[in-house]
């Protein structure tokens, strides 16, 4: 393996991983008030004045986190969410479960789409659902992501 290429391929490895894992990165929901669709909820304003893209991110994890932080956060959405026992290693599942997600998860408030002026507000409970589901999908996609790396690393 060259290990030029291999520096540049595993950070996008890494990436794309955690995206394809995480609602909204691979979905666009189109409506007649949004013919061209809402850019994975980045054009879904919701209450305090954001987008629903960047809530589904939030809620994954702290943006500010310092590299203690990071590793304290790890040990703690891996012990909150066991590996299991069967991990797929197949990219086009993990996109169907994300998929699957945005259908019974994400877009759970109906067709409006909110604007900057007057943000949608969610449904009780949604941010708290959000955080656990996302957060959930992040240990996932590290798990997967280990799994992957072993076998053909190795």
């Amino acid at each position: 393996v060259d290990s030029r290429q291999a520096a540049y391929d595993l950070p996008w490895l890494e990436h794309l991983t955690g995206d394809v894992h995480q609602p909204l990165h691979l979905t666009s929901r189109f409506l007649r008030s949004q013919p061209k669709g809402d850019a994975g909820g980045n054009f879904v304003f919701v209450e305090p004045g954001r987008n629903l893209h960047s809530l589904w991110d939030d809620a994954a994890a702290p943006r500010d986190l310092s590299d203690d932080d990071i590793v304290r956060y790890a040990r703690k959405i891996t012990t909150d969410y066991a590996a299991g026992t069967a991990l797929s290693l197949d990219p086009l599942a993990w996109a169907a479960e994300s998929f699957e997600l945005d259908k019974s998860a994400v877009y759970t408030f109906g067709s409006e789409t909110g604007s900057k002026e007057h943000p949608l507000k969610l449904p009780p409970g949604y941010e708290e659902r959000a955080k656990r589901i996302a957060r959930q999908r992040v240990a996932m996609a590290g798990y997967r992501l280990a799994a992957v790396l072993n076998k053909y690393l190795r």
